[in-house]
């Protein structure tokens, strides 16, 4: 493959954009993927060889800094690398990383992953009532014991709902308790507890995202089946 050749001379297998459509993007090598981030080469490479150059660069030992104007100046040095395209690359690179930090992160926005962290429930003879506190992107920052024995709004205290919410800077919080019956559809109390919880929720400046009964092997989302309760 000459360096010199455009990318558009060469055979099909060659060309990253072909075989990403043929293959899909996981087919594809590191510097197929940069150098359909860099597009086109110059004179003396394409793009493909430029993009060789690049991956060369940012998987040298010790050469990926925290500092985002040293990167950009080391990737300035390479021939074919202006400063659009190195802040390209780099721009890319970052939300790639921060994609991948999203899927590691625990976020519990669906109630199947609340369940899964309820499980110590499933077996309990007394109602107990927990809180889980997340932040803007619905991370979990604690998970917390409101009430033990049955819920009633009447005996709750706000301050032992929203305090740990506001000690820990949570945004949002979600509640789930257990039914010992079995039987997780919510009685009539359930329901008028979500609402006046949801609407002292939001006078607090903080969100109720979702009330969860659950039982050994079954949940029921307050969110899923009455969510005009929570958008107060």
């Amino acid at each position: 493959m000459l360096k010199k050749q455009p990318i558009k001379n060469l055979a099909k297998r060659y060309r990253p954009r072909e075989k990403a459509e043929k293959y899909g993007l996981k087919a594809l090598s590191n510097y197929e993927l940069l150098a359909l981030i860099i597009g086109s080469g110059h004179k003396n490479c394409n793009a493909l060889e430029l993009a060789k150059k690049v991956e060369k660069h940012l998987l040298a030992p010790n050469e990926i800094t925290q500092n985002q104007t040293k990167e950009e100046q080391k990737l300035l040095q390479i021939p074919g690398i202006g400063a659009v395209l190195a802040s390209k690359i780099l721009a890319s690179l970052e939300l790639g990383q921060r994609l991948a930090q999203k899927s590691d992160t625990k976020q519990i926005n669906q109630p199947s992953k609340i369940f899964e962290l309820s499980t110590e429930l499933s077996n309990k003879k007394q109602e107990y009532c927990l809180a889980f506190y997340l932040n803007g992107r619905q991370e979990l920052l604690s998970k917390k014991t409101l009430a033990i024995g049955g819920l009633n709004y009447n005996f709750m205290e706000p301050r032992d709902i929203f305090g740990p919410a506001f000690t820990l800077g949570a945004s949002s919080f979600i509640l789930v308790h257990n039914h010992p019956s079995g039987d997780p559809r919510p009685s009539d109390d359930d329901l008028i507890l979500t609402e006046k919880i949801a609407k002292l929720a939001d006078l607090m400046g903080i969100k109720l995202l979702d009330h969860l009964i659950v039982c050994k092997n079954s949940y029921f989302s307050i969110k899923e089946h009455f969510g005009e309760l929570l958008d107060v």
